[in-house]
């Protein structure tokens, strides 16, 4: 299975994907905001990462995306939607990161959407959510720009998040 844009190809993610992966997780700028601490992350997690997120393609048919840019060939990002557990409770939550080299050059706009339409057409899916630091301005604006709609500001892992969310009558179908 894959998607593609203008700029970029998606396939779904690989255990061997995570020297890509290394790439967001391993640089101190993009993992500011997507760590707890802030902090890289070492390189058995993005080991395990990767491993996982294969594994939930593999069993829930959908997951985050490897994505790759069309004029170069190299990794440039992951997205997509997965089943997490937030406080206890399952939810569909979209994910997504962008390998700094890649930054400010809208393609979380161009990949938010996509990533979004593939799995409310192909599951019965009632709800996304998708959330972010209060001071990530740019990932709010990538979350709204998909049809996230903001719901409130809250805590998440000791920290101040902005939380939005998609119903399906909200999604109201693939955008042209």
């Amino acid at each position: 299975m894959e998607l593609e844009t203008e700029r970029m190809v998606f396939r779904p993610f690989q255990p061997d994907d995570w020297q890509d992966l290394r790439l967001i997780q391993a640089d101190a700028r993009a993992t500011d905001t997507l760590s707890a601490d802030g902090k890289p992350f070492p390189e058995d997690k993005s080991r395990v990462a990767a491993r996982n997120w294969a594994a939930h393609w593999d069993i829930n048919g959908f997951g985050l995306w490897h994505i790759t840019d069309k004029q170069t060939g190299r990794f440039c990002a992951y997205a997509g939607l997965r089943l997490v557990l937030f406080y206890g409770k399952p939810i569909v939550e979209m994910a997504y990161a962008v390998v700094p080299e890649f930054w400010k050059q809208g393609r979380g706009h161009e990949f938010a959407r996509p990533c979004v339409d593939d799995v409310f057409a192909r599951l019965d899916l009632e709800e996304a959510w998708c959330f972010t630091l209060v001071r990530n301005i740019a990932s709010q604006k990538v979350m709204q720009g998909a049809g996230f709609v903001f719901t409130h500001h809250g805590d998440h892992v000791g920290l101040p998040h902005f939380f939005c969310k998609m119903t399906r009558e909200q999604w109201g179908g693939p955008r042209a």
